[in-house]
């Protein structure tokens, strides 16, 4: 009998021996994952933050150097604590407009080692930031920023692009795209990607920092260099296409203090002409070069768009005022963004992300 007892405690005690050394197991794997995962996703984080850093920094530089670009961006790098030997790759993307750097930072193990043929493991990350304008996220073909005046349409109107309006949308249009309004939408209204009703509103775009950035040009430089002609009783500025293409060749981005009217069909140039004033477009039949783009901004008056035929790129920008479309022909590629928008005889527009190049970049910003 007692040789049975002796004999169950003996099992008993080998039994704890075994639970032990399996419980000391799975503690050593548990603090490998609790201890050097978390080691891992600490290291991951701070090389991402550190990336992040670098990428907004050497962006600044951008587009204009990209050697100052990397040296910028190297150098940020350096300064939270890694070194130029952990960069992987440096890449320039968008004409220059956008640097992504890859970085890559070994993690020693403490416990995990024991379960892996490793001592260490390599921890790789990607950051890339991009030089942008205002217009980069807002996405729209066209957009009504009223909040009491309706977009209505007249005649036949065909947009390739998103549509909003901070009122309602009424009369018919075809869209490929998306349709929305904080009010209603008529149900002539088609598009391809839905109507919502009851949508958000949404904020006009802010161009204060664009218009910091573009040079003022005075009333003898416009008269005299570049040939426009004033009227001084209504503080009006008339140039022709050709004038304006040399003006915009010499000065990317300006600002008229007054109005302006441009006469021409011939309007070849990429740039931004802002007017504290009304902007009148008259031309029969306009045609632009699919590489050129130009925004006309009236910062505090209206557009008159009187295009006729032909085909134009662009962005048409009233944030006070409103944007009359005349003309039953031809193909604006862009956006046409006011408080208010009347489209007479119908409209044939195309949103065009090439837009962006006609306005000065003014945002640096994370994008991956």
């Amino acid at each position: 009998m007692k040789n049975n007892k002796l004999f169950k405690l003996s099992n008993e005690k080998g039994s704890v021996s075994i639970i032990v050394a399996v419980a000391i197991s799975v503690f050593m794997a548990f603090c490998a994952i609790v201890v050097d995962v978390g080691r891992i996703s600490l290291e991951k984080q701070m090389l991402q933050n550190a990336l992040d850093a670098a990428v907004l920094a050497g962006a600044q530089e951008l587009p204009d150097s990209t050697v100052a670009a990397q040296e910028v961006a190297a150098t940020y790098f350096e300064e939270n604590g890694y070194s130029e030997s952990d960069i992987q790759q440096v890449e320039f993307l968008n004409s220059n407009k956008k640097i992504r750097i890859t970085a890559v930072q070994p993690v020693d193990y403490t416990f995990a080692k024991m379960f892996q043929d490793s001592d260490n493991t390599t921890v790789t990350v990607s950051a890339a930031a991009q030089v942008s304008t205002v217009f980069d996220p807002f996405k729209y073909a066209l957009f009504s920023g009223s909040g009491m005046d309706l977009l209505q349409f007249m005649g036949t109107n065909t947009v390739v692009g998103n549509v909003h309006s901070n009122e309602s949308i009424k009369n018919a249009a075809e869209i490929t795209g998306l349709a929305t309004a904080v009010n209603t939408i008529d149900v002539k209204v088609h598009a391809s990607e839905g109507s919502i009703e009851g949508y958000s509103y949404i904020n006009m775009p802010d161009f204060t920092e664009v218009t910091n950035l573009a040079t003022t040009i005075s009333q003898t430089t416009l008269v005299n260099i570049f040939g426009a002609t004033y009227t001084s009783s209504i503080n009006q500025y008339a140039m022709s296409d050709n004038q304006l293409n040399n003006l915009l060749a010499a000065y990317p981005a300006v600002l008229i203090d007054g109005s302006l009217v441009i006469n021409g069909s011939g309007v070849n140039a990429t740039g931004a002409i802002f007017a504290t004033e009304d902007i009148e477009f008259n031309g029969s039949d306009v045609n632009m070069i699919t590489s050129d783009s130009v925004c006309f901004c009236s910062i505090n008056g209206n557009i008159t768009f009187n295009g006729g035929k032909g085909d134009v790129t662009g962005i048409l920008y009233a944030p006070n005022g409103t944007i009359t479309l005349n003309g039953n022909s031809g193909i604006f590629y862009g956006s046409i963004v006011g408080n208010q928008i009347s489209c007479n005889g119908g409209i044939n527009i195309t949103y065009n992300g090439q837009i962006g190049e006609s306005i000065p970049p003014t945002e640096i910003r994370l994008v991956e």
